[in-house]
């Protein structure tokens, strides 16, 4: 009996995920649409590979909402991390949560509306300042 190869119809059918014809659904919110949403009227962030709807927050925030407008339009996870947030902070967060991060690089539009990087500098400076003052306020007393 010679051997004869296997035509389509005798082969068993392609998984989905081994056809290159299938669209892949890709599950989530992508950074295109997070940086959509980068102003204090309406702010998502990404952290830990979640999205989060803020907005809400933006008042009650106790570093300011500006600290969070800093980390919009981007994987905003260091920042967080960062800053050493409570574990009542953690929980707090998971009332916000919209929906899983499906990737994407930021287009840098977004940190433009936030003013960039200016809230770092504060954070630079301030402390700088505080020293300062307490060194001031040692020579006069």
């Amino acid at each position: 009996r010679a051997h004869r190869p296997r035509t389509d119809a005798t082969m068993p059918p392609k998984a989905a995920a081994e056809d290159e014809t299938a669209p892949v659904e890709v599950k989530g919110i992508k950074m295109s649409e997070v940086e959509k949403h980068s102003s204090a009227d309406d702010l998502w962030l990404v952290i830990d590979g979640k999205v989060y709807d803020v907005t809400p927050f933006m008042d009650d925030h106790p570093g300011g909402g500006e600290i969070m407008l800093s980390a919009a339009g981007k994987d905003g996870t260091q920042d967080f991390e960062d800053v050493g947030h409570s574990p009542h902070a953690r929980e707090l967060l998971k009332k916000f949560y919209l929906d899983e991060f499906a990737g994407g690089a930021a287009s840098g539009k977004a940190a433009t509306k936030s003013g960039g990087g200016g809230v770092s500098i504060i954070a630079v400076l301030l402390p700088l300042l505080v020293v300062l003052m307490a060194y001031f306020a040692s020579k006069l007393s």
